[in-house]
């Protein structure tokens, strides 16, 4: 007979090994401070011995709680891609997106309705990718336009469509031609992806300066700021097409392509299943129609 530790305590633990402090862990978990404090203390009780010790205003994990966490954790970690893969077996009907909040805003959100007329039975989570990454078992499909930023995805994956990027501003913006060189007062850039004017010069074959550059925390951000006539931007055409249309911003030196830019990546586990073929295959024609 295996005398297991409470396995109930075991998510509170590594909670807070993993965020040092059971208030955090406690926020995470949808519980109380105490609830969380309580069940490690009977779970090192049960250890015979503690399990974290005060660093500063934190919590730091014992030598005894480091072998622990290094058990649990992957325990953990496996415990739930096996219970999402068995959701999923039961549930076809869930895709889980991963992809840019300005991609998603700008281009997939507008569109779904037309996807949820030919399948009404799929239902599609979407998640935003960014500095903190979505678990595997969290993911069953991600989806990358930005090729300025990554020009070569970091995941296998296949292609939906071309994508085309080009600098955007109101129409009115004070961009000039001095030579053979641009200049801008100020382009937009969006804050960590310093490389995208740099690959777009190199993929366009033009030069543009600014005096001033101005970071922006998301993309959409730097698109509303060159809307409001406060800098140039780069833009993929998707995602500024209304904006076009409309005159809110003009493209003043056009769009560069990029075949096959448009990518989208399937987990392993997912491959397999009807509603993701139906998605990719439905992706696949939406690009194709907005296509310039």
């Amino acid at each position: 007979m295996r005398r297991l530790p409470p396995l109930s305590a075991l998510p509170a633990f590594e909670a807070t090994a993993r965020l040092g402090s059971v208030t955090a862990a406690a926020a995470e978990l949808g519980r109380t401070h105490s609830a969380v404090s309580k069940q490690i203390s009977h779970l090192a009780e049960d250890l015979g011995g503690g399990l974290f010790e005060k660093a500063g205003n934190g919590l730091k994990l014992t030598p005894r709680g480091e072998r622990l966490r290094k058990a649990v954790t992957p325990m953990l970690d496996e415990l739930a891609a096996i219970a999402q893969a068995l959701r999923a077996e039961l549930d076809d009907r869930h895709i889980d997106i991963v992809t840019s909040a300005t991609f998603a805003t700008r281009w997939l959100i507008p569109r779904l309705p037309r996807f949820y007329a030919g399948h009404p039975e799929v239902e599609i989570g979407l998640r935003m990718s960014g500095r903190e990454k979505v678990p595997d078992h969290e993911i069953d499909v991600v989806l990358s336009y930005d090729r300025l930023r990554s020009p070569s995805p970091d995941f296998q994956s296949f292609s939906l469509g071309n994508t085309a990027y080009g600098p955007v501003c109101a129409p009115d913006y004070p961009l000039r031609k001095i030579g053979e060189e641009w200049i801008a007062p100020v382009r937009l850039l969006q804050a960590g992806v310093p490389q995208s004017w740099r690959e777009w010069m190199l993929r366009a074959g033009e030069t543009l300066h600014a005096e001033h550059d101005v970071e922006y925390a998301h993309h959409f951000l730097a698109l509303e700021a060159a809307a409001a006539g406060l800098g140039v931007a780069l833009a993929e055409r998707r995602l500024v097409e209304q904006d076009l249309a409309t005159r809110r911003l003009i493209a003043p030196l056009g769009f560069v392509s990029v075949e096959g830019g448009l990518q989208a990546a399937v987990m392993p586990r997912a491959r397999s299943r009807k509603a993701i073929t139906a998605l990719l295959e439905w992706l696949a024609e939406e690009a194709r129609d907005g296509a310039a």
